[in-house]
C-alpha cells in the first residue's frame, strides 16, 4: 500500500489492485488485514478486467466524408477529401457479422455519419443492438429527432463552447444557432448527450458550459483534444492549466446537481468509478491497456482499426474480411501497459488513469511507450475525484443504485 497525502486526511492505495483507503492519522490494522487477506484474488480479478479481449461496442463510421472541418480532427484530410461510403449491403453485412462477435453496441460515427443518415437509420429499424449516433448535428431535422428519440437510440452531439464565437470557429459557421435548436428539439430527452473537446480555445470555458447545459442534459463528455493530428497537437492546452478548469466545472455540475438539474461530467464519472468500482468503468480509455482492439473496434469503407483515433495509420489497419477473426489482431496496442511505460510504472495512479491515448502518444512520438502529454491532467483530477470521495458527494456524480457494493470497512463514524 502506497501513502498519498492530502489536505486534512490520507490515503492508502495499492497500485495493482485500485484497493483503497481514506483516514486522518493511522490507518487501521483491520484494514491492512483485509487487503493482505484479498490481494491476491483482487491481483487476479484486476488482471482479467485489464487483459481479457471481450468485444461489446463497435464504433461504425459508415462514410468518410463530412460536412465539416474542425481544426483538430484525427482523420486526415486526405481520408476525408477522398470520401468512401458503405452502401446498405456492406453495412448490413458487418451488422450481422458482429453478432457473432458477442457486440451489443454500435454507435455511427464519423468523419459525419448523416452524410449516409437513410442508411444508417435503416439499420438502426432492423437490428437489434444498442445504436448510438455521434454527430456535429448540422444534418439533424425535427423529423430525425423524432426518429431517434422513439427509438431510445443515443445521441451525442459535438459543442465546444457556450460562446458562440468560439463554438464557430470550431466547428464551422451556425454550428452554436444549431445545436441550441437542436437542444430545444429534443427537449430534455434522457439519451441526448454533449461531446466537448478541450483545447486551446475553449478550456476556460468548461464551468460556463456546464451551467449552459444544465436542465438541457445529463451528460457532458469533456475531452482533452487527441494529439493524433498536427491540428490537435496544436490547439493542445497546458494541461495542468485545463486540469483546474475541467476541475472547476466538475464543482460546478455537483453544485447544480444538489440544486435539482443532474448533470454529470462522464469524463469524471470514470475517475470516480475507476476508484470505488474500478471493474465497472464505461469509457475504456482510462484502462492499461485502453481498450481499443479489446472491448471495442472502429469499422470504416477502408477497413478495421482498433479505434477511431488510429485512423489513417496503415500499420494499425486490417481488412473487413477478417471482422471474424479480429480478436487476434492489434497486439501492439494490447502490448501498450502502464508496466511497459517508465513513467507510469511506479505511478500509484497507474491503473486509475491508464496512460491513454496510444494513438495520440504513437503520432507523435512513434512509439507506444510514452506517457501521455496530459499525464499531469489526469493526476490533478484523480486527486480531486478522492476530494470528492472524502467529503462524501460521490452519489452526486455517480448513480450508486445501479452498483452492487461488494466490501467496505468505515471507522470513526
Amino acid at each position: 500500500m502506497e501513502i498519498v497525502e492530502f489536505s486534512g486526511f490520507k490515503v492508502a492505495i495499492d497500485p495493482e489492485t485500485n484497493f483503497w483507503a481514506i483516514y486522518e492519522e493511522i490507518l487501521p490494522e483491520e484494514i491492512l488485514k483485509f487487503h493482505e487477506e484479498n490481494s491476491k484474488a483482487l491481483t487476479e480479478r484486476m488482471k482479467k478486467y485489464r487483459f481479457e479481449v471481450n468485444f461489446n461496442t463497435a464504433y461504425i463510421n459508415p462514410t468518410e466524408r463530412c460536412n465539416a472541418n474542425c481544426p483538430y480532427c484525427y482523420i486526415p484530410p486526405e481520408i476525408r477529401n477522398r470520401g468512401r461510403e458503405m452502401d446498405y449491403g456492406t453495412l448490413k453485412d458487418i451488422l450481422e457479422r458482429l453478432e457473432t462477435l458477442g457486440v451489443r453496441n454500435v454507435i455511427f460515427h464519423g468523419a459525419e455519419p448523416l452524410i449516409v443518415k437513410n442508411e444508417i437509420f435503416r439499420a438502426i429499424d432492423e437490428f437489434d443492438y444498442r445504436f448510438g449516433v455521434q454527430t456535429n448535428g448540422f444534418l439533424l431535422e425535427s423529423q430525425d429527432v423524432e426518429f431517434l428519440v422513439e427509438r431510445g437510440v443515443n445521441v451525442g452531439l459535438s459543442f465546444d463552447s457556450p460562446r458562440q464565437e468560439v463554438d464557430d470557429l470550431l466547428r464551422g459557421k451556425g454550428h452554436h444557432r444549431k445545436i441550441v435548436e437542436l437542444l430545444d428539439t429534443f427537449n430534455g430527452y434522457e439519451n441526448l448527450n454533449i461531446i466537448t473537446t478541450i483545447n486551446r480555445h475553449n478550456y476556460t470555458h468548461l464551468a460556463e458550459m456546464v451551467d449552459f447545459l444544465a436542465g438541457k442534459v445529463r451528460l457532458v463528455l469533456m475531452n482533452p483534444v487527441r494529439g493524433t493530428s498536427e491540428g490537435g497537437r496544436a490547439l493542445r492546452p497546458d494541461p495542468l492549466e485545463a486540469a483546474g478548469h475541467f476541475i472547476e466545472a466538475v464543482e460546478r455540475a455537483i453544485w447544480h446537481t444538489k440544486n435539482g438539474k443532474r448533470i454529470v461530467i462522464g469524463d469524471f464519472a470514470n475517475v470516480l468509478l475507476g476508484i470505488i468500482a474500478p471493474y465497472s468503468r464505461v469509457l475504456q480509455c482510462d484502462i492499461s491497456p485502453c481498450g481499443g482492439g479489446r472491448r471495442f473496434i472502429s469499422i470504416t469503407p477502408d477497413g478495421i482499426f482498433p479505434c477511431g483515433e488510429f485512423i489513417g495509420m496503415e500499420q494499425f489497419r486490417t481488412g473487413l474480411e477478417d471482422l471474424e477473426n479480429v480478436k487476434n489482431h492489434f497486439q501492439e496496442v494490447k502490448n501498450r501497459t502502464v508496466e511497459n511505460i517508465e513513467e507510469c510504472r511506479e505511478c500509484v495512479y497507474r491503473n486509475i488513469c491508464g496512460a491513454p491515448c496510444p494513438a495520440e502518444v504513437y503520432a507523435e512520438t512513434g512509439t507506444m511507450l510514452e506517457k501521455s502529454p496530459f499525464c499531469e491532467f489526469y493526476k490533478k483530477v484523480i486527486e480531486h475525484a478522492f476530494r470528492v470521495i472524502h467529503r462524501r458527494d460521490v452519489e452526486h456524480v455517480i448513480n450508486l443504485r445501479g452498483l452492487r457494493k461488494i466490501y467496505e470497512i468505515e471507522f470513526g463514524k
